[in-house]
């Protein structure tokens, strides 16, 4: 079925690396596979078409080809080589293939995808890069992904809904990396908090002043454990989400189009971390376990309280002002 199909692709890519990497000796090599979700032709693709006629097209292969010389310089680092590099930018909003227009595909097929290939300088490393016009999610054919990523999805904004395609990401049989872009810090809380509340990442993962910045209750006062009053250092150094300043940020200043007063610059803040797998499911789980640990912690209380009580009522002689 559509599982079997969405499982099959990370199987295959897997496989045929081990057997390359068998016949060449030079250690583990693979495919790398980025999901770029709600991407379309005016942003992430750079006003390209899906045509290899369109003056775009080079202009946005030679500029991921040459971001990629970055990516594939951090991942030597655990990685002894990576084949190619493949960008699934995937949104309702992307190009289609057009009777010869030369981006690859079924001219017949609408639902077949664009795709282009371009070396990487300085690498025997091949970019592909190809684009499904849908939502995140209805294509099941889709490689597994490495990553997942959302340039200024603006999760909290009631415009959009992106339940469906973080339900997709969300799915896939081992907890997937993420990030996520924001054009400000307060926005960047503002989908943190989203994702929180939709179950999508776990809680225990964020950083405890993440948590009070989007008044999300910590695990450790939910389960009653709050007796520490400051989480040990190396366990939040080595919590699974981060929020910050985005130093791949560009430099332009732009005006918002509702708010005269309101500067800012696309993508400034990033985050990153792991999608919980389940999400909605994991959440509703949480809340029905989350509701029975503060109530076996407020019965804990109150019969700590009683105890104290008692303790009082037995002294003896004591200074009344002092019980």
């Amino acid at each position: 079925g559509g599982s079997e199909r969405k499982r099959r692709g990370k199987r295959d890519r897997q496989s045929l690396s081990q057997e390359e990497t068998a016949s060449s000796s030079s250690g583990l090599s693979r495919e790398l596979v980025l999901h770029i979700v709600g991407a379309s032709v005016d942003s992430e693709l750079w006003g390209w078409d899906g045509t290899t006629t369109s003056y775009t097209h080079n202009e946005m292969l030679d500029a991921y080809a040459e971001a990629s010389t970055n990516v594939l310089s951090y991942m030597k680092n655990f990685i002894d080589s990576v084949d190619s590099i493949r960008l699934v930018f995937v949104g309702p909003d992307c190009p289609k293939p057009r009777r010869g227009s030369g981006g690859g595909g079924d001219d017949d097929d609408e639902t077949s995808v664009c795709r282009l290939d371009k070396s990487i300088p300085g690498s025997k490393t091949i970019l592909h890069i190809e684009t499904h016009c849908c939502n995140y999610g209805e294509d099941t054919t889709l490689p597994d992904p490495d990553a997942i990523i959302f340039f200024n999805p603006g999760l909290s904004c009631t415009d959009y809904d992106w339940s469906k395609a973080l339900s997709a990401a969300s799915s896939y049989e081992s907890s997937t990396p993420f990030l996520i872009t924001t054009n400000t810090e307060m926005e960047g809380f503002a989908d943190i908090k989203c994702l929180v509340d939709g179950g999508y990442v776990d809680s225990m993962e964020l950083p405890t002043y993440i948590l009070e910045t989007v008044d999300v209750e910590s695990p450790s006062d939910s389960s009653g454990y709050n007796d520490v009053e400051e989480e040990d250092d190396d366990v939040e150094q080595n919590k699974k989400f981060f929020l910050c300043e985005n130093p791949y940020a560009g430099l332009r200043v732009r005006q918002s189009g509702t708010m005269a007063n309101d500067l800012y610059v696309k993508s400034r803040w990033v985050m990153g971390g792991l999608f919980q797998r389940g999400g909605d499911v994991v959440k509703k789980k949480k809340k029905k376990k989350t509701s029975k640990m503060v109530d076996k912690s407020k019965k804990k209380r109150k019969e700590s309280q009683e105890k104290g009580s008692d303790r009082k009522k037995r002294r003896k002689g004591g200074n009344p002002a002092l019980i």
